[in-house]
């Protein structure tokens, strides 16, 4: 008895009670999963029909079957204040109607899915109780009973449904619509590992690319979304603004011509979505023919964490995509930015060039609390548009945890997010509204929203439209100098998440090589490829290395950073010395040595042979060499050696500043001369013969004379000389006599 009591309990504790915090959390659950689908309607007004229909799955995620599945909806309170519809959507708060379950299915088998449609009244017995206006919180309650268990909540789903009035009933319009806006992101991870060159053709990471732009893709459903729900002249359209990454229209503009797919043991297959990139950047095209675009950082590179490295080069180079964008969109995109969770800090702000907006987070600058007023960021001409974050709340569940800006979001369940947002929606417009601002909606940099849910979005934004609560406006463009002034104050925790400062510093060494080689090289007529047409790519691999994607994930900024780096090796090796083979034999001791530069590049380059001191050999230094495109070029080194044997002479090909451009060669030269030793050492010699045998004449002279001195008998000299001549005996002058 006391152990069926027990079981009573629990039961009714599971059914009763709500779960712990986490709005959309189903991975939370370790019995089945809901995915809805479908909320219809998803803006409850005078004219909706008479109940709520939500559509999904349900799929028993654990390893025990589960029976008797049933559902039930209930409702909360209306929300009054931000706080509560923030608590609302993290799903922590508690329901006030406990209407009777429905049965779903007798048996769900492990792993088994099912499709599922939950209908219920609005008024009535057995209804949500809703007659009148307001937000209200509701709760899609799944219970069952898993193998020898007891009965149990075993799934749910939490969402916002606004009621502008009860059906049949009139409707509660606010004082005036709400000015709102929203940002449509188009970003996806960095994928391009090489860029096509000549000879050489584009290689991506990985082929998911692929999968997201092709029909029923991520990519593809946003784009599509839009064009259907949106059209661009449509009042709803004229207040969206397109968020594009340039590195992604690279990739989709590399893939289109044919690429390869790097694999995990380093060989490369042929991708696959050459078709897909090109249709979906044609349908890119069209839906943002004659719409706002805003062009993001090249590669989605963490700008303030580049601004607080002291790096505004790179800064420059990632903010250069627009020319990119106009290409290939025919757009010429406005001159806004986006930072990575909308915080930039001091540096960066003052390093962006031609920017006159910024999409910034409310809590990134000093403003008062709810305010969503666009002010000017103090000491440069820079207008901050406040983003709002309650409808970020809504639009990314992840907003407030570890992966915000880097995973997908939401995760899997984008139908009770454009739901929660809806809600948001009205809740700002109706009990929330703040004057003198424009609601700005910013989705997560990867939205993850599936096609229908982001038209079921856009449509429930087309009611709050029609009933009066919204007024789509397109996104603010404000004069700096005629607005108050704020500063910037840069989140501790963004500055957690940047990327490492190792790698940051890894990034500013590399890029000092791309931008030498950029200095080093000239355009070649004949050929017409600008140096940037090498360069800029290079420098966009460090970039991809510094991407949003990679806060707060080091090992992969580090694996990208390796990539990048590997690449730019190759590029800088193409200009090279060419392998000699065997030994160098040197005739004499000036011989000049031959040496092969080869320039693999398309671009004339400028370089240096660095030669290290070598004893016994000295050469000559060439000065500042000039190699034409894809071409080579032998130079003859003058070298003189100063004594025979064998000589290792390693040579490197560098730039003036001193980048080396290629590996190093050693050259093995032999010498059987002695040089101008000999010739030195034989005018040694004879200067010292001539030295010795003078001396030996004077210290005869010497002897001689103190002999003679000294009256002794002297001996003639044996080698003095006898003349015989006729006139040996005659004397010119008595001086020429000898005295005795």
């Amino acid at each position: 008895m006391r152990f069926l009591l027990a079981a009573v309990v629990a039961a009714l504790f599971a059914v009763v009670v709500p779960p712990m915090p986490g709005a959309h959390a189903q991975e939370g659950d370790k019995f089945a999963r809901l995915d809805v689908t479908k909320i219809t309607p998803s803006v409850v007004t005078g004219g909706s029909p008479g109940e709520l229909v939500v559509a999904g799955r349900l799929t028993n995620t654990g390893d025990r079957a589960i029976s008797d599945v049933e559902v039930r909806i209930q409702r909360g309170n209306p929300v009054t204040d931000e706080p509560a519809t923030q608590r609302a959507m993290r799903g922590d708060v508690p329901t006030v109607t406990e209407p009777a379950f429905s049965p779903v299915v007798d048996r769900l088998a492990p792993g088994q899915q099912v499709p599922v449609e939950f209908h219920i009244p609005f008024t009535g017995p057995n209804s949500l109780q809703i007659s009148q206006p307001g937000i209200f919180p509701l709760l899609v309650n799944i219970n069952g009973v898993p193998r020898s268990g007891s009965r149990a909540r075993i799934a749910e789903g939490r969402f916002l449904l606004p009621v502008s009035a009860p059906p049949g009933g009139a409707p509660a319009r606010p004082s005036q619509p709400t000015p709102t806006s929203m940002v449509v992101p188009i970003v996806d991870y960095p994928r391009l590992v090489q860029d096509a060159g000549a000879g050489s053709r584009p290689v991506l990471s990985d082929d998911q690319l692929s999968g997201s732009l092709a029909p029923g893709g991520r990519l593809y459903g946003l784009v599509q979304a839009v064009s259907d729900s949106a059209p661009s002249g449509s009042p709803l359209g004229s207040a969206l603004c397109f968020a594009i990454d340039p590195d992604l229209l690279a990739t989709v503009k590399a893939m289109r011509g044919g690429y390869l797919v790097r694999q995990p043991n380093g060989s490369t297959v042929e991708g696959i979505g050459a078709k897909a990139a090109d249709l979906w950047l044609s349908k890119l095209r069209d839906a943002t023919s004659g719409r706002c675009v805003i062009a993001l950082p090249y590669a989605d590179a963490d700008v303030a964490a580049l601004g607080r490295a002291g790096l505004p080069d790179l800064i420059k180079g990632a903010m250069d995509g627009s020319q990119l964008v106009n290409e290939l969109l025919h757009v010429e995109p406005r001159q806004t930015a986006w930072p990575i969770e909308g915080a930039l800090d001091e540096p960066a702000a003052g390093e962006l060039p031609g920017v006159t907006s910024a999409l910034l987070e409310p809590q990134s600058l000093s403003t008062p609390p709810g305010s969503l007023s666009p002010v000017r960021v103090r000491g440069h001409d820079l207008a901050a548009i406040p983003i709002d974050p309650l409808l970020t709340s809504a639009l990314d569940p992840q907003h407030d945890t570890a992966t915000k800006v880097t995973a997908l979001s939401p995760p899997d369940n984008g139908s009770l997010s454009a739901q929660d947002a809806l809600g948001a929606l009205a809740f700002r417009a109706s009990q929330g509204s703040l004057p003198n601002s424009t609601s700005v909606l910013v989705p997560p940099r990867r939205w993850n929203m599936r096609a229908d849910d982001l038209r079921s979005l856009l449509s429930g934004m087309q009611q709050l439209d029609a009933e009066g609560y919204i007024k789509p406006t397109a996104l603010p463009n404000p004069d700096p100098s005629a607005l108050p002034q704020a500063d910037l104050t840069y989140p501790v925790g963004a500055s957690a998440d940047e990327i490492p400062q190792p790698v940051l510093n890894s990034i500013a060494r590399q890029n000092f090589k791309v931008g030498d080689l950029f200095r080093s090289a000239e355009k070649e007529r004949s050929v017409g490829v600008d140096p940037a047409e090498v360069t800029t790519p290079l420098r966009n691999g460090l970039l991809r290395a510094a991407s949003s994607a990679w806060r707060s994930n080091p090992d992969a900024a580090h694996r990208w950073l390796r990539k990048a780096v590997s690449t730019l090796d190759g590029t800088l090796g193409k200009v090279r010395i060419e392998e000699y083979a065997g030994n160098i034999v040197l005739a004499q001791s000036n011989s000049p040595i031959p040496l092969t530069v080869v320039n693999d590049l398309p671009i004339k380059v400028r370089m240096m042979l660095h030669v290290p001191r070598t004893p016994g050999v000295q050469i000559k230094d060439l000065g500042v060499l000039k190699i034409p495109p894809h071409s080579k070029r032998q130079f003859w080194l003058d070298t003189t050696t100063h004594r025979p044997g064998k000589f290792n002479i390693d040579i490197t090909a560098t730039t003036e500043a001193g980048t080396v451009l290629g590996p190093t060669k050693r050259l093995q030269v032999e010498s059987s001369t002695y040089g101008s030793l000999i010739p030195a050492l034989t005018v040694g010699a004879g200067a010292l013969l001539v030295v010795l045998s003078g001396i030996r004449i004077v210290r005869r002279a010497r002897n001689r004379r103190r002999r003679i001195a000294s009256g002794e008998a002297v001996e003639p000299d044996e080698n003095a000389r006898i003349d015989t001549s006729e006139t040996a005996g005659i004397s010119t002058t008595d001086g020429d006599r000898n005295p005795d």
